[in-house]
């Protein structure tokens, strides 16, 4: 069976910069040893000035030069031009996309069997862009995603939240299948150093660091010893310079840090260390860095919005509070701070759900049976 994977991923697979590209990776990587399985990855990439193609893992991946301009507003048109042309060449067998706008768009325009991983409700995380030129970014993005999602008869949901959201926007038939986790993370040594709170998240609005930087003079008047990192690639800049500008306010140079875009190793080593982590987000479908975070026994203190709840069971494997609610922020963080016997009991839960439904050969078989089901019904190779 020959796969196109379209989607997100950078040129280096060992900097991967985001949770959607993580997730590809996890699930190509597994997927690629399979009996009878030929993986190609198609990548649209501002640092190719042309097709470049490489080997990594056992998969082909292609990385076109990526639309400079208007792409969201655009639909894409130039990308969905070049991925279709691509895969006229390739001739996949089955086409799986990620993501909900242009990626999707051109698994449509190429009129192979095709199906969907949705990773974000776009519509709902383009909420915070402003201005008029977000204004229609935002709109331009509903459009198109609506559009993608009434025309998908197959869709991968990351969690429940996903396919509450989106159903009533497609008739598509839904398979379930959790974000796998590298598999590395089940077989990494843990250790709780030094009372460190750890986020990785990018450094967007969308993400609440400043509210976490405000919950974190708190639990440092709490517990003295408590330190934070945050590792993200910086998305926008503005606001990176405010979440820097604010720790320097609140005299939290010392114990803060803002590490930016890491290598695999030291996100790893970042993740073995730390005693909690926390995600403070305005919106999220089901964050791989949670499950990577429980898949190394560690308790999670995240914002009670859109999949996060799937994954996250208050009082179980961490605690959830309400998204800009830096009182609870802080509070959440420091009883768990406090409680060494907590952190192991909600870490050794979060373990075991992570064993139970995060393993990447088990989403890379379940993500083969679907693709086979669909080519059965349509008539392709199975």
């Amino acid at each position: 069976m020959r796969i196109a994977m379209l989607g997100n991923f950078p040129l280096d697979p060992e900097r991967v910069p985001g949770g959607v590209e993580a997730v590809i990776r996890n699930l190509a990587v597994a997927m690629a040893p399979l009996n009878g399985i030929e993986l190609h990855l198609v990548v649209c990439s501002n640092e190719v000035p042309r097709l470049t193609t490489k080997d990594y893992a056992g998969f082909a991946i292609h990385y076109l030069p990526a639309q400079r301009r208007l792409g969201t507003l655009s639909e894409h048109i130039v990308d969905r031009r070049n991925i279709v042309r691509l895969l006229r060449r390739l001739k996949p067998d089955i086409v799986h996309a990620h993501g909900s706008e242009g990626y999707v768009a051109a698994a449509q325009d190429a009129r192979y069997p095709y199906v969907v991983t949705v990773h974000g409700i776009r519509s709902r995380e383009a909420k915070l862009l402003g201005g008029l030129l977000g204004w229609a970014r935002r709109r331009a993005t509903v459009n198109l995603e609506r559009k993608v999602l009434a025309r998908t008869q197959h869709v991968f949901v990351i969690a429940d939240y996903v396919g509450k959201t989106i159903a009533p926007f497609t008739s598509a038939q839904q398979y379930p299948i959790a974000n796998p986790v590298a598999d590395r993370y089940f077989h990494l040594p843990t250790r709780d150093q030094d009372h460190t709170i750890l986020s990785v998240a990018a450094i967007q609005p969308r993400k609440g660091h400043l509210h976490l930087v405000e919950a974190m003079a708190a639990v440092r008047k709490r517990i003295p010893a408590a330190r934070l990192k945050l590792i993200g690639k910086v998305h926008t800049p503005e606001y990176a310079r405010q979440v820097t500008d604010r720790i320097r306010e609140l005299g939290l140079i010392d114990c803060v840090e803002m590490v930016g875009f890491v290598t695999d190793a030291e996100l790893q080593s970042a993740f073995t260390d730390c005693s909690v982590f926390t995600l403070c987000s305005f919106e999220e479908s089901s964050p791989v860095s949670i499950a990577e975070a429980m898949a190394l026994g560690k308790p999670v203190v995240a914002t009670a919005v859109g999949g996060i709840p799937d994954l996250v069971i208050p009082g179980q494997t961490g605690h959830l509070v309400e998204f800009g609610d830096v009182e609870a922020i802080a509070a959440a963080l420091g009883s768990v701070l406090e409680d060494a016997g907590a952190r192991a009991r909600m870490g050794a839960a979060a373990r075991e759900r992570a064993e139970r439904d995060f393993k990447p050969s088990a989403a890379a078989e379940k993500t083969v049976a679907v693709y086979r089901k669909i080519l059965n019904t349509t008539g392709g190779i199975a």
